[in-house]
């Protein structure tokens, strides 16, 4: 369970968990390419549906377009191109933030225990429970346990990675 929230911590996928994931094929046996994602939600102090929240409500505007590929493997790719979000504390509504979020999302499972190393390269809006809600410019990558428990919380994975604390930032 903890493992599909982090993951929700991609806006993408916070907007798109509804939508199911196949990959779909025209006629000429080529996948589609991306299609338009948008929406605005509330993230609120505490809220149990995200690790590290904000210590005020925060609204999440995103457009853009996404696609979910899973691969013959069952891996899974998530690319956002052109995706947008506007971050806003709403205590103090001056205090909001537009961000690129065209980031790609890797996640793999490791066959032999199940662990999920999920690598994320490009910018990607995350909410993590140690770092809160971070906007991550770079290669970076984390990994659940086969519960879906939180073991490694995301690292640079090059060293040359920009985090940016967007509470911090909005406060």
């Amino acid at each position: 369970m903890k493992r599909a929230i982090v993951l929700a911590i991609s806006v993408i996928l916070a907007l798109t968990m509804a939508a199911p994931t196949v990959l779909a094929q025209s006629d000429n046996g080529v996948a589609p390419g991306p299609h338009p994602s948008s929406g605005t939600f509330t993230v609120n102090p505490g809220d149990r549906n995200f690790p590290g929240t904000c210590t005020f409500p925060l609204q999440l505007e995103v457009s853009g377009k996404e696609k979910r590929i899973t691969q013959p493997d069952g891996s899974l790719i998530i690319t956002s191109p052109g995706l947008d979000v506007t971050a806003t504390n709403l205590d103090t509504p001056e205090n909001q933030a537009r961000f690129s979020i065209a980031g790609t999302f890797f996640e793999t499972t490791n066959p032999e225990n199940d662990e999920v190393t999920t690598v994320v390269t490009g910018r990607n809006l995350l909410f993590d429970p140690d770092a809160g809600i971070v906007l991550l410019s770079g290669n970076f990558s984390f990994v659940f346990d086969a519960e879906g428990n939180l073991i490694q919380s995301f690292e640079d994975t090059d060293g040359k990675g920009q985090v940016i604390d967007v509470c911090a930032l909005l406060a």
